[in-house]
């Protein structure tokens, strides 16, 4: 090696270039530029370029790997879902699906019947609860006969009149007096003041109970 010849190596420290005669590789230096001690040493030789594609082709075949195995198991699990198919069992029917009419709707003879849905109304259902009072308003000289009618049934009743017949101290008929309602809910209860216009009147019963077709 000629000793006027110059070489680069980097410095161990801070990386930087130092040029030094050929003679000195080996020897331990102060960097010129971090001043830190180094070994003076020979620069690898960059690559040959023939050397390049191969690596570069290593790399490529490392990098696409991946992508290969993902490819590869999304095949497999594409052959395995085909295999699944064509072993899969046959589909239900529309009669296998739907259920039987026997399980949907019950027999016209166990069914229940709401009493609504019939329609049927009868007056027996519109029954006075308790006893007729005949009560007389206060500040005032006018007296009314006070009771308390419901009606049993599931249906709206329309119209309804009460009608009573009034008694005097004997027992003897004294008169009669009613009182109307529009509208009576089902199960529901109406509190009646039917006016009593004869002085000798001392007690009220039911009569008559009616009420709009």
């Amino acid at each position: 090696m000629n000793q006027s010849e110059y070489l680069k190596c980097p410095c161990q420290s801070c990386g930087q270039s130092i040029e030094f005669p050929a003679n000195g590789v080996g020897r331990s230096t102060a960097c010129p530029h971090c001043s830190h001690a180094t070994l003076l040493t020979i620069a690898p030789e960059p690559e040959s370029p023939t050397d390049a594609p191969l690596e570069a082709m290593q790399s490529k075949s490392k990098s696409h790997f991946p992508w290969l195995l993902v490819v590869a198991v999304v095949v497999i699990a594409g052959v395995g879902a085909v295999f699944a198919l064509k072993h899969k069992s046959p589909d239900k029917t529309a009669e296998d699906i739907a259920p039987s009419s026997k399980e949907v709707e019950p027999s016209t003879a166990t069914r229940k019947v709401p009493a609504a849905a019939n329609g049927a109304r009868s007056i027996d259902d519109l029954k006075t609860i308790g006893t007729i009072a005949l009560e007389k308003a206060k500040g005032s000289s006018l007296v009314h006969a006070v009771g308390i009618l419901k009606n049993n049934s599931d249906l709206q009743r329309f119209g309804v009149t009460i009608e009573l017949a009034l008694l005097d101290e004997r027992g003897n008929a004294a008169g009669t007096a009613k009182d109307y309602r529009s509208v009576i809910e089902p199960r529901d209860e109406w509190r009646f003041r039917a006016l009593v216009l004869y002085s000798k009147a001392v007690s009220a019963k039911v009569s008559r109970i009616s009420e709009e077709e």
